[in-house]
């Protein structure tokens, strides 16, 4: 699979969450991004990043949230939080073609087939991000990044 491995500093993002259950969210994720953008919020968060974090629940469920860098001197709409991201190492993986499924097929790949095959890196995080560039995401063209949190695996 391609990928890059790069270092970013921790930044805040804020946005709207929902809770997911691991067998339908494939389903369920686009339609919390139309309920989003028809109840008007895409005034607030535009959605450069969807982020999924574990929230130390049963393994069945994780959080995702429709998030922009947090611009400090702004208040925090009414339903919106606020998230840290730690400074990392990232695997990022490029998606190319139109959402969901470019993405979607990417995401499994890397839980499926590189996670289980990498001898280099292992996950450092509990958290990945989805990152969304501008332009149309019917587009076959279209361009996205899956960034995955790793560290080295230590060598014994």
């Amino acid at each position: 699979m391609e990928y890059r491995i790069i270092e970013k500093e921790a930044f805040m993002v804020m946005g709207a969450v929902r809770e997911f259950n691991l067998e339908t969210s494939y389903a369920e994720i686009p339609k919390f991004w139309c309920e989003h953008f028809e109840s008007g919020n895409g005034k607030h968060v535009c959605g450069m990043f969807g982020i999924c974090f574990e929230d130390g629940g049963d393994n069945k469920t994780f959080s995702y949230m429709i998030a922009d860098i947090y611009d400090q001197v702004k208040a925090i709409p009414e339903g919106f939080i606020t998230k840290d991201i730690p400074a990392n190492t990232w695997a990022v993986f490029p998606c190319k073609g139109a959402m969901p499924n470019a993405l979607q097929d990417v995401n499994t790949r890397i839980w499926n087939e590189w996670l289980p095959n990498c001898r280099e890196y292992e996950i450092a995080g509990d958290y990945n991000v989805e990152m969304y560039s501008d332009g149309d995401t019917d587009s076959e063209d279209y361009y996205s990044e899956i960034w995955i949190p790793v560290k080295k695996v230590s060598q014994h």
